[in-house]
């Protein structure tokens, strides 16, 4: 389990830095931010499943 958080993390990183972010930018991201991030992510995704459910 925290295996996998880590995993998850690094990846998040790695996705930010290849995205443009710089690593200052990233590495003052708090656990807020994150929440923040995680939650417009779901909304987007219940959104898109609600609008095209034959997709999934």
């Amino acid at each position: 389990m925290i295996d996998d958080a880590i995993n998850n993390l690094t990846d998040f990183i790695k996705d930010h830095l290849k995205n443009g972010y710089k690593w200052n930018e990233v590495s003052k991201m708090t656990l807020t931010d994150l929440q923040m991030m995680s939650t417009v992510f779901e909304e987007r995704q219940t959104t898109i499943d609600k609008a095209f459910p034959f997709l999934f």
